[in-house]
């Protein structure tokens, strides 16, 4: 499986950019507001988690083919 270029920064960017991003904020305002955000950073996570995997096997994919 190869990813089109597009889709492949697209998901970069989220991996790289809105993730960390978004687990510190979560995790500012359950501190600052005091509510268990567990379960939402560990659903982050593995969201993220998963689509790293996606990018790894296409990432492979793309250069065996070269």
């Amino acid at each position: 499986m190869i990813l089109p270029d597009k889709v492949y920064d697209v998901l970069k960017w989220i991996l790289c950019t809105l993730v960390p991003s978004s687990i510190t904020l979560i995790s500012a305002l359950a501190l600052i507001y005091g509510f268990d955000a567990e379960k939402i950073l560990l659903t982050i996570g593995a969201i993220s988690t998963f689509i790293a995997s996606i990018i790894g096997i296409s990432n492979y994919n793309y250069k065996k083919e070269k």
